[in-house]
């Protein structure tokens, strides 16, 4: 904005230029043309010119002091300013120990699930040991009580009385009935092969029905054996092979449920049972030792 028309006016020129002086104006035409300006006018004009010229032309005057009111208007802003960023990290501060508090209790808690969860697995392996060292200390194997096993005098005057010498009679196995023997969920008397004593208490062909099987169910074939049980009633009972996997047993199965009920048998005791032929026809004995 240009003041031509008040060129005489001395009052114009200091109130147009207040903080910028013009040295050396006369040799610049624009400055011989228009020498009042305002300040924004002076420092558009400043800009056009080259930068050699800028410095030499114009120059800035010293800045305006600072009365004393200012000055403490300016303190207590920056003390303002202080005491806000003061506050501020003291409020990031508690929320980070916060946060670490909370990131600590977190991880206290899942330490301490994990050690109970430890101890639970450390408890239950320790009652499945102790329940398996129980069951191996009830399965484990008896010598047999009588060397060698007799027959009971009852159980040979029955024989007798059959007409059947007693030194036909064989013994199968002497073992201790465990609790496999008397479940409802087995339903059958085992009697390992490696146990037997007289593996030749079956006949040739008995030992080939055995191993053959029904076309129908493909089971493996049973023998019917008649039994003379503890209390020397007569009874009948299929006689079968299980193979294993790595044994193979013989089983006394159908009415042996029948045979545990009628004798009160009971988990622990040693029984002997025993083999005969009256008239070709297979006959077991059982009798309870202890």
């Amino acid at each position: 904005m240009l003041m031509e028309d008040d060129v005489d006016g001395g009052s114009k020129e200091e109130s147009c230029i207040t903080d910028f002086e013009c040295v050396d104006v006369e040799k610049d035409e624009a400055f011989r043309k228009n020498p009042f300006m305002c300040e924004h006018s002076v420092d558009h004009y400043y800009y056009l010119l080259p930068r050699a010229k800028r410095s030499r032309i114009f120059r800035r005057k010293k800045p305006p002091t600072v009365m004393p009111s200012q000055s403490t208007s300016r303190t207590k802003g920056l003390n303002i300013r202080i005491s806000l960023k003061r506050k501020t990290i003291e409020a990031v501060d508690e929320d980070l120990s916060m946060e670490r508090n909370k990131t600590q209790t977190l991880l206290d808690e899942k330490q301490s699930k994990l050690e109970d969860r430890e101890k639970k697995i450390e408890t239950l392996l320790n009652e499945k040991q102790s329940k398996w060292k129980d069951r191996e200390r009830k399965r484990r194997k008896i010598k047999p009580i009588i060397d060698p096993p007799v027959l009971t005098d009852k159980l040979k005057e029955k024989i007798s009385r059959m007409g059947v010498q007693i030194s036909q009679v064989k013994l199968v196995i002497q073992k201790v009935l465990y609790d496999t023997d008397l479940s409802y969920k087995h339903l059958r008397l085992s009697i390992p092969v490696n146990q037997v004593e007289n593996k030749d208490f079956l006949t040739p062909q008995q030992k080939m029905v055995l191993e053959t099987r029904d076309i129908v169910s493909n089971k493996k074939s049973k023998i019917q054996f008649n039994l003379i049980e503890p209390s020397l009633e007569q009874t009948k009972i299929h006689l079968a092979k299980w193979d294993m996997s790595n044994s193979s047993n013989y089983v006394l199965l159908n009415d042996w449920m029948q045979v545990i009920e009628r004798n009160n048998l009971k988990s622990g005791m040693v029984v002997q049972l025993w083999s005969f032929h009256q008239d070709l026809v297979p006959w077991l004995a059982l009798s309870i030792i202890i």
